[in-house]
């Protein structure tokens, strides 16, 4: 029995940690969608990335609502750079919390990611990256990206109330919510790529 994989896809996508370790195998960006801060992160308005945790080998970027874009932009100039396609793994980090109320970026070094919950913020920001690459021409998508795609063009409309109205939102409140959708369109690097050249 062959182990789960989006391979063959130039895009794919996946949810959390334990999820960018199975799509980001072979790919040269890593797409971290993050929307909303951790709740527990207070006085911060970005989210906690928890790099300690992704796969090494490609570059990582922070995506969200308002950068797609950009991403696009990135994944094209990575294109030029290497004279042929690149793989991209987006991935949704969805929320992440243990029993103990600690968020993934607190885990030690070493200990099993936790499954993470989906988030409605995550989802559709991942999908509006998605929509990006493929209205720039890069669609050969996995199944699964497509769906993340298909929520975002179904409800890009209602994004902002959809996630101001999230159960993400309500923990936040309505002051930070706004700040972190308030967040430019500039594209954030969070680690170059590892691979050799």
């Amino acid at each position: 029995m062959q182990e789960r994989g989006q391979q063959r896809y130039q895009v794919r996508f996946g949810w959390g940690a334990s999820g960018a370790t199975r799509v980001a195998v072979g790919a040269h960006l890593l797409v971290w969608v993050d929307v909303l801060p951790a709740a527990h992160d207070d006085g911060r308005g970005v989210p906690t990335v928890p790099l300690g945790l992704l796969p090494d080998g490609p570059e990582v970027v922070l995506g969200h609502l308002g950068n797609a874009g950009a991403v696009a932009g990135r994944v094209a100039r990575l294109q030029a750079d290497r004279g042929d396609r690149c793989v991209v793994a987006v991935v949704a980090a969805g929320h992440v919390a243990d029993p103990s109320g600690a968020d993934a970026a607190d885990r030690p070094e070493g200990t099993p990611s936790p499954v993470p919950e989906f988030a409605v913020e995550d989802l559709l920001a991942a999908g509006a990256v998605v929509d990006a690459l493929v209205t720039s021409g890069i669609d050969h998508t996995s199944p699964e990206a497509a769906a993340a795609c298909a929520a975002w063009t179904g409800l890009r409309r209602a994004a902002r109330h959809l996630v101001t109205a999230s159960e993400s939102a309500a923990v936040l409140g309505a002051e930070r919510v706004h700040a972190a959708l308030a967040v430019g369109p500039e594209l954030v690097t969070l680690r170059p790529s590892t691979e050799r050249a």
